[in-house]
């Protein structure tokens, strides 16, 4: 059997984004019969802000991905070395090192990220492209950013789309009676657009529509977004059965991100029978295909006018979102996975 160190020391540092993803890929990896998965660098997590936060921070980023994980691949006898966030060894050796890169945003939009990881992903991740056998991605969007953008060689290069979690196809649990609400989910920072997206849908207020904006997530290295209005109710982190009540109850999500690598929340509303409005932007486009309302995300009237174009066309898109979910799967993900796997082992 197939033996795959997969490594698993980001989830020390947070719960939504990438570490969403490891841990459905990881479960799937673990039902399938074809591989023997051992975790690298799981641990305790600590609390955001803490001077404890900020040196594991240090250790992880500066001592177990440059050293560690690797030596810990080498004992566990693993065949294939998985590392599915950005951060890795910098340098080839053995075994086999698969990366995958979520997306290119600290190039694209250097910006909209925190100083830290700013600087980090930028000085570090050509060394670990380039030490990586196979760079697997999301989306062919963020294929061809990989190519162009880190100089990977096309053969090295594996588009594995995300899946979602087959819960989410499921008849959602009751949640609290809400007044109608347009969705945001994912971790508050300026990528995301939420500035814009509070200001289309106070205009939709303003023009005797009832939907305020509820957003789903924290952790965010810019904070409350300011400005966001009464208009706006910022929940926090939710639970997964909370967050599959809100998809289900919402008149849309909507992911107005400047840039996504693939998308997830947009995949999971549709699963959850959600109208969904995303970006013309990024891999949202290629993710999303005809099952959502595109928008202009710089522009905040086509953003207000895909919300109400969404709620308007629920019927058409809800089945067209709940097929192209049924495409995306972690099953599916974990067996394209160790097709790429088989390549190095």
């Amino acid at each position: 059997m197939l033996r795959v160190a997969l490594d698993v020391a980001h989830l020390r540092l947070g719960e939504a984004g990438v570490a969403r993803t490891t841990r459905g890929l990881a479960e799937a990896l673990e039902a399938g019969a074809d591989v023997d998965l051992v975790r690298l660098g799981a641990g305790r997590g600590t609390a955001r802000g803490s001077m404890a936060r900020r040196t594991l921070v240090l250790a992880i980023d500066g001592v177990w991905y440059p050293v560690g994980t690797r030596r810990a691949a080498r004992r566990s006898g693993a065949d294939v070395h998985h590392c599915p966030a950005p951060r890795a060894p910098l340098r080839r050796g053995r075994p086999p090192l698969v990366l995958t890169v979520h997306d290119l945003a600290a190039l694209r939009h250097p910006e909209t990220l925190s100083g830290w990881n700013r600087r980090y992903t930028t000085r570090f991740l050509p060394s670990m492209a380039r030490a990586a056998d196979r760079v697997t991605v999301p989306s062919a969007d963020t294929g061809r950013d990989v190519h162009a953008l880190l100089d990977v060689p096309e053969a090295r290069i594996r588009v594995v789309p995300n899946g979602v979690d087959r819960r989410f196809f499921d008849p959602a649990p009751r949640g609290p009676a809400r007044a109608p609400y347009v969705l945001f989910v994912g971790t508050p920072e300026p990528r995301k657009n939420l500035p814009r997206l509070a200001e289309a849908v106070a205009a939709l207020r303003r023009a005797g529509r009832p939907e305020r904006l509820l957003v789903a997530g924290s952790d965010g290295w810019g904070g409350p977004f300011a400005g966001a209005g009464p208009h706006v109710e910022q929940l926090g982190r939710v639970s997964d059965a909370d967050l599959h009540a809100l998809y289900a109850g919402a008149a849309c999500l909507a992911i107005p991100s400047l840039h996504e690598g693939f998308g997830l929340p947009a995949v999971e509303a549709m699963a959850a029978g959600c109208p969904v409005v995303a970006a013309r932007a990024g891999a949202l486009p290629e993710v999303c295909g005809d099952a959502a309302v595109l928008v202009d995300p710089l522009d905040v009237g086509s953003i207000a006018a895909g919300l109400e174009r969404a709620v308007e066309d629920r019927a058409r898109l809800v089945p067209l979102g709940r097929a192209r979910a049924r495409e995306l799967t972690w099953e599916a993900a974990a067996a394209r996975l160790v097709e790429v796997y088989r390549e190095l082992a």
